[in-house]
């Protein structure tokens, strides 16, 4: 799974220069209050989806949970297939063809030199957890890191309603479950006491796999999310904003979406904007000049760098000569011109 982490200070890309992901990733540092779990979506099952779709938080909670219980209905209308039926889709293959097949697929697996980890659940709900600066996840033992989130959330569920992996690139914990109450009790971690110190971590749920993201740029910065989902508006059919929040202190915004077709522009107070594709983009620490995390989230922030040129421990007269973290060439780390700053995500 990629998880989407996009920050508030992600970098901005227009028409020409695409931005920030869909990934596993976000890597936004949501508010107290967008974490703050709706004790009506938690413990009533009942709940109306039309009036949760309505509903919106700074992580994807309400469009994960929204999006979860249509894909359930949709599942439970469909009819299973026959046995005849899956018998002559099994039989209408041409023997020569899956035979080429085969063997495409016996060459592709000796091709592969390393397998990686197994993909987890994809309907699962993906909680990321994010450790304030000083701490390196990778460093610590994965049933510590269990434990703790175990006891952080007062022993409510045990280690079989989740599973915990680690993203060691982006010194962040994917936590993965099928139960909407353990996402909801995962999701108000605050602090998780490793090894006998209190480390303070930020919490929030990974957008689901099947959403669009855009960004608009012209808006004004400073706007809130309550302005931007009071006032934007879509003219394409099927299409349904579920989020928007602005880009740090820039002018521009993302939003999600949730349909079949990204719109090509979306109205802010009546005025047009055009809408972009949302890209992600490679994050480099200006700190220790490492891929993968925010600044204000190193995992050693007394690391004494040149970020400029990458000098370990540099003195004031050292020569300074422009060198691009990202792919090492001699312009600016994430220079427009640089080749490498997007990523690359899977189709």
């Amino acid at each position: 799974m990629d998880v989407d982490e996009d920050p508030p200070g992600a970098s901005l890309v227009s028409e020409n220069q695409p931005s920030d992901a869909n990934s596993v990733s976000s890597n936004e540092e949501p508010s107290n209050d967008a974490r703050a779990p709706s004790a009506a979506s938690l413990d009533n099952k009942n709940d109306d989806d039309a009036g949760l779709a309505l509903t919106w938080t700074e992580d994807g909670w309400h469009t994960v949970l929204s999006r979860r219980r249509k894909k359930n209905l949709k599942k439970s209308q469909k009819k299973p297939e026959t046995g005849l039926e899956k018998k002559n889709e099994k039989s209408a293959g041409h023997p020569l063809a899956d035979a080429a097949r085969d063997s495409q697929v016996k060459r592709d697996f000796r091709r592969r030199k390393r397998r990686g980890p197994t993909p987890l659940p994809k309907e699962d709900i993906k909680v990321i957890l994010r450790p304030h600066k000083g701490l390196t996840v990778k460093n610590l033992f994965g049933s510590e890191l269990s434990m703790a989130v175990i006891e952080a959330c007062r022993n409510s569920f045990g280690g079989e309603s989740f599973l915990l992996r680690v993203h060691p690139g982006s010194n962040i914990i994917i936590l993965s479950t099928p139960h909407e109450q353990v996402a909801g009790r995962l999701r108000e971690i605050d602090q998780l006491k490793i090894r006998g110190p209190i480390y303070p971590f930020n919490a929030y749920v990974a957008d689901p796999e099947d959403v669009l993201r855009g960004i608009v740029h012209g808006l004004p910065p400073g706007t809130t999310q309550a302005d931007l989902m009071a006032n934007l508006r879509i003219r394409t059919q099927g299409v349904k904003i579920e989020r928007a929040r602005m880009l740090g202190s820039s002018k521009s915004a993302i939003i999600t979406f949730t349909g079949d077709v990204l719109p090509r522009c979306v109205y802010f107070m009546g005025a047009e904007a055009i809408c972009y594709p949302y890209k992600p983009t490679v994050q480099v620490c200006k700190i220790c000049r490492s891929t993968g995390h925010r600044t204000d989230l190193c995992p050693t922030p007394n690391t004494n760098v040149c970020s400029k040129c990458g000098t370990c421990d540099p003195t004031q007269e050292h020569e300074c000569a422009l060198n691009c973290a990202i792919c090492g060439e001699e312009h600016a780390t994430g220079d427009k011109s640089c080749k490498k700053k997007l990523k690359n995500v899977a189709p």
